[in-house]
């Protein structure tokens, strides 16, 4: 039987030059070693330089790709001659669905080939092989299979001794110390206690009752986090619920201090001159700024997955970091089959999870951290509450336990409670709490240390933030207000609070 098919190799190739976008959808399980190399190595050259100039976005033209593959050296059979190789593939018509399954059967081959490979080398360790011991036989033959066949479910990768590279690691780290991990955030307190909630590999997810503010969190963190670190490329999906004008508005009041009716309606122009100052101030501080908008509903996983890849590898470019904010995670189409919603929410969240930590991977390094939002539940229900009987854990959070699972920091982020603010607000009108951790930063006894309030009882840490025509800011956290009342000699409100000055103007 043989193991190879020249005809689908080159129907693939040929799609792939005609299509170049629909090498996302593949890319996860195809590479240079499914393209049988005894009798087709013209294909595996082919394939080399069409994914690299795919992935930097470079244009897909015959000529261009024959130059390439001669400037490589890569190897030829004899006669052929690559630009009219290449010409004579592009004739073909090809779908995108059969770009998909001849990428599958391609890899089917592979598989077949790799086994057959197996057998061979069972064979010839069983009949040379010295050992005697029933055990060490099976132990043997298991070595030989499983070092060929590397999961082909998930990857062609394998696991890796964590011991083996430790010493030049930490002793490199050494030698090169570095300040923080991920990139920077713009709150002084959350920073310096729970580290960067955008380290690359990583979700952070702010849970939130519907208009409470999840996605003016998440937009004014990733801009400013943006902003502090030159301008790292944002890719901010919706879901449907928020047009790109209706973000690009309250993005500008969120920038310039404008009350947003008066951007949306255009009465800022005759709103007298300190307002239109206000306005065109912005426009000089948007250079090189870069939040992309797109609108995901309804699309299934794999759709929105496979758009993240193109973009990154169109816009950003392989080894370079991005921001990914997904507003928010919930179901934007119906489950199929016998699966729930539920279900369908906790495959999402682990493909966008294997997206950033596997996938777009470089160097052994992840390159993309993403920020999300989701709903909370009833259980989280804070109206008409006191602030003693508000719920504070994971039990709030909505749809999938595996969101709390793969997320790296989890926070809920609720109002401030009436009896919570009291005649002066300078501690903000929002409550952040956080519910889980998987790394903290350079203050870690902020999250694990209760704080004493001034009537002796314990409560647990928060950080105070500011909501104020779609502009966040910090104003410390619980300490930072223990402290003040304890420096002024202030009783405590019923549940800590009390009337607090503006200690945290940026």
């Amino acid at each position: 039987m043989r193991l190879y098919n020249y005809e689908l190799e080159q129907h693939l190739l040929g799609g792939l030059i005609q299509k170049p976008e629909e090498y996302y959808k593949i890319s996860s399980f195809i590479s240079e070693k499914d393209f049988y190399s005894d009798s087709t190595s013209i294909h595996k050259a082919i394939f080399i330089v069409l994914r690299s100039s795919i992935e930097k976005n470079e244009s897909i033209d015959e000529y261009l790709l024959s130059e390439k593959i001669k400037s490589l050296g890569l190897s030829f059979e004899e006669g052929i001659e690559p630009l009219e190789y290449l010409q004579s593939l592009t004739l073909r018509k090809v779908s995108a669905k059969s770009i998909m399954d001849s990428a599958k059967e391609i890899k089917t081959l592979t598989l077949k080939r790799d086994i057959s490979e197996i057998g061979v080398n069972l064979q010839s360790s069983m009949t040379k092989s010295s050992l005697s011991s029933y055990q060490d036989i099976i132990d043997k033959a298991d070595s030989i299979y499983n070092s060929k066949i590397n999961f082909y479910e998930s990857g062609s990768d394998i696991p890796e001794n964590i011991y083996e590279n430790m010493e030049d690691m930490i002793e490199d780290r050494g030698e090169n110390p570095v300040d923080d991990h991920g990139l920077e955030g713009p709150h002084q307190r959350l920073h310096e206690i729970y580290g960067s909630l955008l380290r690359p590999g990583n979700i952070s997810v702010i849970v939130a009752r519907s208009g409470i503010g999840k996605t003016q969190f998440c937009m004014d963190f990733c801009t400013k986090v943006s902003s502090l670190n030159n301008n790292v490329p944002i890719l901010h999906f919706d879901n449907g619920e928020m047009s790109i004008e209706e973000l690009t508005m309250r993005q500008c009041a969120a920038l310039s201090g404008v009350p947003l009716n008066l951007l949306e309606s255009g009465r800022w122009r005759n709103a007298g001159d300190e307002v239109v100052n206000k306005v065109r101030k912005v426009w000089k501080n948007l250079k090189g700024m870069k939040f992309f908008y797109y609108n995901c509903g309804g699309m299934s996983i794999d759709e929105m997955v496979n758009t993240v890849k193109r973009f990154y590898y169109s816009n950003v470019g392989r080894g370079n970091e991005m921001i990914f904010s997904f507003d928010y995670i919930k179901t934007t189409f119906q489950p199929s089959g016998n699966k729930t919603e539920w279900q369908v929410v906790g495959e999402m969240v682990d493909r966008f999870k294997r997206l950033i930590a596997k996938d777009l991977v470089f160097d052994k390094k992840p390159v993309v951290s993403m920020l999300t939002s989701v709903q909370m539940n009833r259980v989280g229900t804070s109206r008409n509450r006191s602030s003693e009987n508000i719920i504070e854990d994971e039990t709030v959070v909505s749809l999938s336990d595996r969101i709390t699972q793969f997320c790296s920091h989890m926070f809920l982020l609720r109002n401030k409670e009436p009896s919570e603010i009291t005649e002066d607000s300078n501690f903000g009108t929002h409550k952040l709490t956080n519910i889980k951790a998987r790394h903290l930063g350079q203050d870690p006894m902020g999250e694990i240390e209760p704080v004493r309030m001034p009537d002796g009882s314990l409560k647990r840490n928060y950080l105070n933030l500011d909501f104020n025509n779609f502009n966040i800011t910090e104003r410390g956290d619980l300490r930072d207000l223990v402290e003040h009342l304890r420096v002024e000699g202030m009783s405590p409100s019923e549940d800590g609070d009390s009337s607090l000055p503006d200690l945290f103007n940026e």
